[in-house]
This record gives structure tokens, C-alpha cells and sequence, in this order.
């Protein structure tokens, strides 16, 4: 049976975590009706350190709380088999977790240490706690769903997203593959601070600047520019996009994903593929993710393209990627490319 009073966080998301952190110590004053008094203990404390406290009793009848942060029975996966015997000592421990006095509140917080990592949610230990526990798993936030996180934090403070906004705010969020969620939250401090008084709705226009100097912001705005193939505009970000060989990888990679994606969409068009069947497509060619909102930027800059021109690009790209493994190129080669496709548009 779950105990109210028992809590398992763990994750890598750092504003989730907190806030799964703040509703159970809000939960635990207002059971106790007064706030606990908290204990926290890191990895290696013993067991029987962490029984002792959760199990006393104030001596003025007042409520604890003990933190377990980075509890070394619930261990992060490494590969191979997860333990499926408790020990002795574990058995032990989940006993006294049963019989804690219910104005005392026990909680784990496992702090992943990458972003690859997984707790090994397969060991004997985390399934009994999960009988016994409330389990919050608070993963980082990819751009399928920020969203949900950002249209509740704009309700709450009386806020919406116009559809252009909504449309601008997925399309940014493609360039990042994982999200910060105090990142963007600061972010939309900054805008409210920004708004003109009354205001209720975000437009397009009011998001611009938002995330300014951010990798994953300059790519998109980059990208933008690229495909109405506005060099004034795209060569001031070349440097800091392209020239460090890491950076290079992946900043490429969304920039040839786009140009592949109006590729197709070009052809698609040409064929008067049914706007259904044209959707599925695409999506397949954006790897599985939605092209809902990259369709919107992208219907603005397919006359200033010929598919040649595209196929020659996207070669060349691919090409530059090589020959730099090579060792042959370098990656601030790249601004070659940018500036021979950006010296004319191509009226398709």
C-alpha cells in the first residue's frame, strides 16, 4: 500500500524535480499542520542513520522530515541485469518505511549525472519503494513537449499564445533537442516585464527576443535568413555556428534536415500530393517530428529555390562534412557555401 508520506524524486529535469520537491514538502506541513522539521543526508550515510531519524519522535510531538539525496539503493543504470534478491538490510529498511509514524515524511531525491543516464528502475529495491512511494520521474523537456509546460506557465499568469506566436515558439524549439525548463521560464519573466500593460495575448512580434545569444536561438534565426537567402542578415552568425568542429555536427545537421525538408515539399507540390498523404511525408523526412509549424516559415522561401539548387547544396554540405574528417576542409568552410547561395535567389 502507498504511504502520503513517502516520496521518490529522480530525474535530470532541475525545475520538475523542485517542483515535485515543493508539493510534497507543502503536503507534509499541511498534514502535520505546522512546517517539519527536515533532515537531509547525502549517498553514503548508513541505513540505520536514515531509519533512526525517520523513525524518532520531537520531543515537543512535532513532525520531521528526512531528504535521502543520491541513495546508493537506488543506483543509476550501468548495462547487464538488474539485482532482483533484496538483502538483508534492504528488506530491513522497507519495514521500517511500513511502520514510519505518519507525521514524519521520508523522501528520495536521485539526481541523474547525464543526460543519458536512467536509474536502474529494473532493481528489487526501486520496485518494493514503488509500492510504498510516490514515484516522480522528471526527465529534461524535449521540443515535443515544452510546449504543454509554456502555455500553463503564460496561464497562470493570464497569458496566451496568439497562433502565430504558437507557431513561432514550436519552430524555435526544433533547433534544441533537449530544454532547460528554467531557461525558458526566465525567459518568459523577461517578456512580462517587456509587455506593455493589459496586454493577454503574445504575438510573434513580441517573441523575437526572446533567448538571445543562445546557440540553439542564433541557428534558428540563421536558418531563417539562409533560406530567403538574405546574406546581410546570415553571414554575421557563420562564425559562431560553424566554426568549431562540434558545434559544426550539429548545426549542420538541422540546416540540411530543413533544406531537405523544402526539397520535398517543393516535389510534393509539384506532384498535387494531397495535403494529408504531404504531411506524413514530411514528417517521416523530419525524422518523425511534427512539420506543422516548419511548414509555415518554409512556404515563404520555396519560390527562392530550385531543386537543383537544393540537391547541389545539400552535396556539398555533405561533402564539406567529409572532407573535413578528412582532414582536408575546416569548418568555417562553410561560410563559402553560405555566401556562394546567398549572392542570388533562384525564382523557381
Amino acid at each position: 500500500m502507498k504511504h502520503s508520506n513517502i516520496k521518490c524524486i529522480y530525474g535530470n529535469e532541475p525545475y520538475l524535480m523542485e517542483r515535485e520537491e515543493r508539493r510534497f514538502l507543502t503536503a507534509c506541513q499541511q498534514r502535520a499542520g505546522e512546517a517539519p522539521e527536515q533532515t537531509v543526508f547525502e549517498k553514503d550515510v548508513p541505513v540505520a542513520t536514515v531509519v533512526e531519524a525517520f523513525q524518532a519522535s520531537s520531543l515537543f510531538g512535532g513532525s520531521g522530515l528526512v531528504i535521502w539525496k543520491d541513495c546508493p539503493l537506488l543506483p543509476i543504470k550501468h548495462g547487464g541485469r538488474s539485482r532482483s534478491k533484496l538483502t538483508t538490510e534492504e528488506t530491513w529498511f522497507l519495514a521500517q518505511m511500513e511502520n514510519m509514524p505518519e507525521t514524519n515524511g521520508l523522501l528520495f531525491i536521485t539526481k541523474l549525472p547525464k543526460e543519458t543516464s536512467k536509474l536502474d528502475t529494473g532493481c528489487v529495491f526501486f520496485k518494493e519503494l514503488s509500492k510504498l512511494a510516490d514515484v516522480a520521474e522528471c526527465h529534461l523537456v524535449d521540443n515535443k513537449s515544452v510546449m504543454t509546460y509554456v502555455n500553463d506557465y503564460l496561464a497562470q499568469h493570464n497569458l496566451s499564445l496568439t497562433s502565430r506566436g504558437d507557431r513561432y515558439l514550436r519552430a524555435l524549439f526544433q533547433t534544441w533537442e533537449t530544454i532547460p525548463l528554467m531557461y525558458v521560464f526566465s525567459e518568459l519573466d523577461k517578456l512580462q516585464i517587456m509587455l506593455p500593460d493589459g496586454t493577454k495575448q503574445i504575438d510573434a512580434k513580441d517573441l523575437t527576443s526572446l533567448f538571445a545569444g543562445s546557440m540553439e536561438k542564433n541557428l534558428f534565426t540563421f536558418t531563417d535568413y539562409f533560406l530567403q537567402r538574405d546574406g546581410t542578415h546570415t553571414l554575421p552568425f557563420v562564425d559562431g555556428l560553424f566554426a568549431k568542429q562540434d558545434a559544426f555536427l550539429k548545426n549542420t545537421g538541422y540546416v540540411i534536415t530543413r533544406l531537405r525538408l523544402l526539397r520535398a515539399y517543393k516535389e510534393l507540390l509539384a506532384a498535387h500530393c494531397p495535403p494529408r498523404q504531404c504531411d506524413e511525408i514530411l514528417t517521416g523526412v523530419n525524422r518523425g517530428k511534427s512539420v506543422k509549424y516548419a511548414l509555415y516559415s518554409l512556404k515563404k522561401v520555396i519560390s527562392y529555390w530550385k531543386i537543383e539548387e537544393l540537391d547541389e547544396l545539400i552535396s556539398q554540405i555533405f561533402t564539406l562534412q567529409l572532407n573535413i574528417r578528412r582532414g582536408m576542409a575546416a569548418p568555417i568552410d562553410m561560410e563559402q557555401l553560405i555566401c556562394l547561395y546567398c549572392q542570388h535567389k533562384g525564382r523557381a
